[in-house]
């Protein structure tokens, strides 16, 4: 069974993906998709009115411009630290920017 974390932002994709970079991460050559040699993480970037997961969408108080989807199919700690290191990540390039992360397999916000 896999394990899914969810990060909902008012960033660009550009900022994402320097977060990403900044965590090892290279994005690959379909584009939205970043991975890590050293990590079995996958990290998908999509736009932020995309229907995954909307039950989580109707409990955000804002409009995200993107979602940044972590997922593995190991370990799930694994994924609560590089979701808050990403979201760390957004705010130190651009302060002010929102983020609310969530377990998308329980519909439970981590906070951050």
């Amino acid at each position: 069974m896999g394990h899914t974390r969810v990060i909902y932002t008012d960033a660009t994709t550009a900022e994402a993906a320097s977060a990403l970079k900044n965590s090892g991460y290279l994005e690959s050559s379909q584009g939205g998709l970043f991975t890590c040699p050293s990590n079995p993480i996958k990290v998908y970037v999509v736009w932020g009115k995309s229907s995954y997961f909307p039950e989580i969408l109707s409990l955000l108080d804002f409009s995200p411009r993107i979602q940044i989807h972590l997922k593995s199919r190991e370990n799930g700690a694994d994924l609560a630290e590089l979701a808050l290191n990403t979201a760390n990540g957004l705010r130190g390039i651009s302060p002010g920017t929102l983020v609310r992360i969530f377990n998308a397999d329980a519909s439970e916000e981590i906070p951050c």
